[in-house]
């Protein structure tokens, strides 16, 4: 009975990879082999990950069926199909050795973990074997090494993010059992379905037609309020959508080349995936540790009854809290005494307990900043609500530190008043600090980010603002010059008007990258050139004369609206047999500066 359900397990997988490849392949532009759509990852990493290495040879043999009815030979379709089955095989065993639980999805560490591991390293190894024996058998050019391998892998890596995940989730629920909550969840899918096709389907007018960011929010939603599973279901519902009508030649991705359209649309939907998943992680762990501190707050209070109003009852809240725990009296007029506290009160307050036994002496510990929201914090625990919060308070020592307080009324007197409350405090300085740390660090990543735009065809433009540093500096030339090779620009407008200041090094490599573009063909306008930058790089002998520099951006553009007119104006005579070489656009451009 075993070996039959695994045969029949088997079969399903091959018919599933074989449909699949075969629909992937049908999109295939820069290759017959190699297309932006392959599904079969994310089948064969989540068949390897679920079901064991057993099941190999269902994948090869269905990968080789795929390739030896599309295109090459046999002995081409045996060595792809060999690629496929390594990469599944690769994925799982990085995943299960580095990372085993990541294809949970439950912390945000384990969905990065599985992008890095399973999408993105595991995939190469389909890419290079696969276009490798491509062009060992004559069936590719060496020549289009690169362009097939990048989007092989592209491909591979979002079939891994985009339809692993729901596979994995889906089937581990199967197993567990769950209880979905079906009107809200039907209301979710519905709302998903219908932003995507709006969005994608070419109904909205021309000018509002770049909206695929919409698609974002029903996601977000669904990430917060089920899980990684739901997310992870919406995304490739999205995707499914996106990618219906793109390839019927509608909406936002559409108006690109068939191949950029594709390729553009997968590295789209697979951040939309990425950030679904990570969300619906965080608030999944989120949901976890509230429901511990839930039960770590009945378990006080069911200790506290128990214990009463004796020593022992000091001895158990010490033990459940970190760093100290205290034990406030309510007056009838409304006052708070501070009655008793736990050892560790005085380690992190500097305070003494009987320091602040009088009826108002517990203000001098709070920050000036807290006091609207302690009152605000009184009204809700004397109606009986139990509350987590973070607090700053001010040390004995002068030194402001956070607190992450967990509070719950306490009725030892008459039964209808609050007459106590029971407090637990952690100290979170070091967290908070850490946090502000994280977030400094995020706005110095977003600095970083360098957008090209394009303005229209072979015309980009690049706006600088900020400090330009070395990191950054080679941050702008590798995406510049992949957006030249990318779009085939032929002129890029570099607007400094942004830039305060600028090192000799950043100089340095900012005249390299525009050499660099035009190596590969594009003309280079710098706009804004303050004449702080111009003499500073002057005095330190750098040539800034190489540089097409014009003052202000609107000169730029038209300089470039120029030189694309002269490049058409030139192509136009060559057709006609004048001699004329090379447009001026490739590097030969005439200088045209101007004082900033």
């Amino acid at each position: 009975m075993e070996r039959l359900r695994r045969l029949s397990l088997s079969f399903t997988l091959a018919v599933a990879y074989v449909i699949a490849g075969k629909l992937g392949l049908m999109l295939a532009v820069v290759h017959p082999s190699a297309t932006a759509v392959w599904a079969p990852t994310g089948i064969a990493l989540a068949a390897f990950l679920r079901l064991g290495y057993g099941v190999w040879p269902a994948i090869f043999v269905a990968a080789f069926l795929v390739n030896v009815t599309t295109a090459g030979s046999i002995v081409t379709s045996i060595g792809i199909a060999l690629g496929n089955t390594l990469e599944g095989a690769v994925g799982c065993y990085l995943v299960t050795r580095f990372a085993p639980c990541s294809a949970s999805f439950s912390r945000p560490a384990d969905v990065f973990a599985f992008t890095g591991l399973a999408a993105l390293a595991g995939t190469t190894v389909s890419a290079s074997v696969g276009v490798t024996t491509l062009a060992l058998g004559g069936y590719a050019s060496w020549g289009d090494y690169g362009a097939i391998w990048t989007t092989w892998w592209l491909g591979d890596a979002a079939g891994a993010l985009i339809f692993a995940p729901p596979v994995l989730l889906w089937s581990g629920q199967l197993r567990r059992g769950f209880r979905p909550r079906w009107l809200e969840t039907s209301l979710s899918l519905l709302v998903t379905v219908a932003v995507g096709v709006v969005v994608f389907s070419g109904w909205l007018p021309a000018p509002v037609q770049r909206l695929e960011f919409l698609v974002i929010p029903p996601i977000v939603w669904v990430a917060f309020r089920f899980g990684p599973r739901e997310a992870a279901t919406a995304a490739l519902v999205m995707s499914t959508i996106a990618l219906w009508a793109t390839v019927r030649g509608v909406g936002p991705f559409a108006l690109e080349a068939p191949r950029v359209a594709l390729l553009s649309l997968q590295a789209y939907m697979s951040v939309i995936t990425l950030t679904a998943l990570v969300l619906a992680a965080a608030a999944a762990d989120r949901r976890r540790a509230e429901e511990d501190r839930l039960r770590e707050a009945r378990d006080r209070v069911r200790t506290h009854e128990a214990l009463g109003q004796s020593e022992e009852l000091h001895r158990a809240i010490a033990e459940l809290t970190s760093d100290f725990a205290v034990i406030v009296r309510l007056e009838p007029d409304g006052s708070i005494v501070l009655e008793s506290a736990t050892d560790g009160f005085r380690r992190v307050t500097g305070y003494a307990p009987e320091e602040l036994a009088g009826r108002f002496d517990w203000r001098r510990l709070l920050d000036v900043d807290t006091f609207t929201d302690a009152s605000i914090v009184g009204e809700r625990l004397r109606s009986g609500e139990r509350l987590s919060l973070e607090l700053r308070i001010v040390a004995k020592d002068g030194a402001r530190r956070w607190l992450r307080c967990h509070a719950e009324p306490f009725r030892r007197g008459e039964p209808d008043r609050i007459d106590r409350i029971i407090a637990s405090a952690e100290d979170v300085t070091d967290r908070r600090g850490a946090d502000e740390a994280l977030r400094r660090h995020q706005e110095v990543i977003r600095e970083l980010s360098t957008p090209v735009l394009r303005i229209r065809d072979r015309l980009l433009i690049l706006p600088v603002i900020g400090q330009i540093d070395a990191q950054r500096a080679q941050h702008l030339t590798t995406e510049l010059l992949s957006s030249i090779r990318i779009n085939r620009a032929r002129v890029v407008v570099i607007d400094m008007t942004g830039v305060p200041t600028m090192t000799p090094d950043v100089g340095h490599q900012i005249l390299k990258t525009i050499e660099a573009c035009r190596l590969l063909g594009a003309a280079i306008i710098v706009t804004g050139l303050s004449h702080a930058i111009a003499d500073t790089l002057v005095s330190f002998g750098l040539d800034i004369g190489r540089v097409t520099s014009l003052g202000d951006l609107q000169s730029g553009m038209e300089e470039a609206e120029r030189l694309l007119g002269a490049g058409r104006t030139l192509a136009g005579t060559d057709s006609t047999g004048t001699s004329g070489g090379t447009s001026s656009l490739t590097g030969g451009e005439r200088p045209h500066r101007q004082s900033p």
